[in-house]
């Protein structure tokens, strides 16, 4: 940034000056009165000769110029005022140097796109050298205490079965938990998907008919679904899947919404129970054993992202303190970004502002809104520093600079990567030698498990055991590369233990 920091001071010191008066183009022009007509009125002005608030006239103006281009707000303006430059100590002329654009192309490219993700990078790898410092100490590596937790906390999942194999309801469970079924329904998921995505605004009132057919079809076809569930499974047994509960609420909340759209119920708006359609979009979450591997890295990830929190709230707490006594006493005014809805007054609204600030929202106009000269709200019960005896235009001050620039460094390029280092830091299992073994693929041990063993006993014949591991995946499994033959070990009465297979 320093390197360009000195480019821009050689290209540019000097010619970011302007006349109120946009018909005058020299200082010694910018002389006397002239007509505003803005805002749909005329309004007798004195002209006068201004510099833009970002400017490159020195290496540290043009440093805090550049940081401010590089967090993407209020370029557009630097690079406006840029191309219109013309001479030294002489107004702008629109248009005028085009070329200028080339220098903002090429710092966008070196630095926030190339360098600032390498500083991330840096977060990254030394969040993740901590961590495994941390795990020096310990014979076992990361992977493999979090197995072994993985493992003596796992149990094997309750699936329900009817042990009578010739009655009705075993045929009608065989159905609703083959492959086949629950295909099926991911495919009508995803045909009602496509149906609400058809809706648009000032549609004939046919087609919104169609629409309203199809999707009541759909929810007759869901509520079949549940029937057919609650009967194969039985009452109590269906509502021990929490998928299961989900499917049960969101026909529920449909056939809710049918029922209000059909009775014209205006007497609260009931609107929201649309989102029960949308709802059913999650259920193909379950469905694929990548997504299944991406929901577990976003689970684990949630594990450590409380401490990431803390350190967050510590910072803006800090800076809401600061901002309070420094930038508490400033007169609102909605004519800058210092107003009764973006200001310091309570901490409430300070913690707000810094949000705003950390996402990048004119975050430099605030700034330039709590520099020196501020008018300072006479009837205020605080007393910040920076305020004047007399209370005249003695509010604000230059350290607003230093503050605000400190705090976006730290929340939007520091704090906030941190989240990105967490994450990175579970994904790694993604990216790892697929024939390594890790927690998530014991996860996918007690899924397949359940489908074996689905009374939960922990315990299965040593004949499923082979069509286990043909559908399991290596490195837990053998899949379509398994032998004809096996050998492994069983214990009494030919049976396999979870926790033993687990273990192994």
């Amino acid at each position: 940034m320093f390197i360009f920091a000195v480019i821009a001071v050689q290209l540019f010191k000097g010619k970011f000056f302007y006349c109120t008066d946009s018909s005058m183009d020299t200082e010694k022009e910018c002389q006397g009165y002239y007509i505003d007509y803005a805002r749909d009125k005329k309004e007798v002005k004195k002209r006068e000769w201004k510099r833009h608030e970002f400017h490159y006239d020195n290496v540290c103006w043009a440093l805090l110029t550049l940081f401010t281009v590089s967090t993407g707000e209020g370029w557009p303006q630097v690079l406006q005022h840029s191309v219109d430059v013309t001479e030294e100590d002489m107004g702008p002329s629109r248009g005028n140097r085009m070329e200028m654009s080339i220098f903002y192309v090429v710092y966008f490219v070196v630095f926030p796109f190339f360098f600032v993700n390498i500083f991330v990078a840096l977060i990254i790898i030394t969040f993740q050298e901590q961590g495994d410092k941390m795990m020096e100490e310990c014979s076992l590596e990361k992977n493999e205490r979090a197995c072994i937790d993985f493992t003596i906390s796992a149990k094997p999942l309750t699936r329900y079965m009817p042990q009578n194999r010739q009655t009705f309801q075993y045929r009608l469970w065989h159905f609703v938990a083959s492959p086949s079924f629950e295909y099926t329904v991911m495919v009508m998921i995803a045909l009602n998907t496509v149906v609400l995505m058809m809706k648009y605004y000032s549609a004939p009132a046919a087609y919104d008919t169609v629409l309203k057919h199809l999707n009541t079809a759909f929810t007759v076809l869901f509520s079949l679904e549940c029937i057919l569930k609650i009967m194969a499974f039985g009452f109590v047994n269906y509502f021990r899947d929490t998928w299961n509960i989900f499917d049960f609420i969101t026909v529920l909340g449909s056939i809710t919404e049918i029922i209000v759209d059909l009775q014209s119920i205006n007497t609260f708006n009931m609107s929201f129970l649309k989102l029960f359609r949308a709802a059913r979009l999650i259920k193909l979450l379950r469905q694929g054993y990548t997504i299944r591997i991406l929901l577990w890295t976003f689970v684990q990830s949630f594990k450590a992202l409380p401490y990431v929190c803390l350190l967050i709230a510590m910072l803006f707490f800090i800076y809401a303190i600061i901002g309070m006594q420094v930038f508490g006493n400033i007169k609102l005014n909605d004519e800058n970004h210092i107003n009764q809805h973006n200001n310091f007054k309570t901490f409430s609204g300070a913690l707000m502002l810094l949000f705003r600030s950390a996402t990048g929202e004119s975050w430099q106009e605030i700034m330039l809104s709590c520099l020196g000269g501020q008018e300072c709200e006479p009837d205020s019960s605080m007393a910040p520093m920076t305020m004047s005896p007399d209370h005249e235009g003695g509010c604000g001050t230059d350290f607003a600079y230093c503050y605000f620039v400190s705090f976006i460094f730290f929340s939007s390029f520091l704090m906030l990567n941190l989240f990105v280092a967490v994450i990175m830091d579970n994904f790694e299992y993604l990216t790892r030698d697929s024939s390594i073994l890790g927690p998530h693929h014991l996860d996918e041990f007690v899924r397949v498990w359940g489908e074996y063993d689905r009374a939960a006993c922990g315990r299965i014949h040593y004949t499923a055991m082979y069509e286990m591991l043909t559908h399991m995946s290596p490195p837990l499994g053998l899949g379509k590369k398994c032998p004809r033959g096996m050998a492994y070990k069983v214990w009494n009465k030919h049976l396999l233990y979870f926790i033993q297979l687990n273990l192994a």
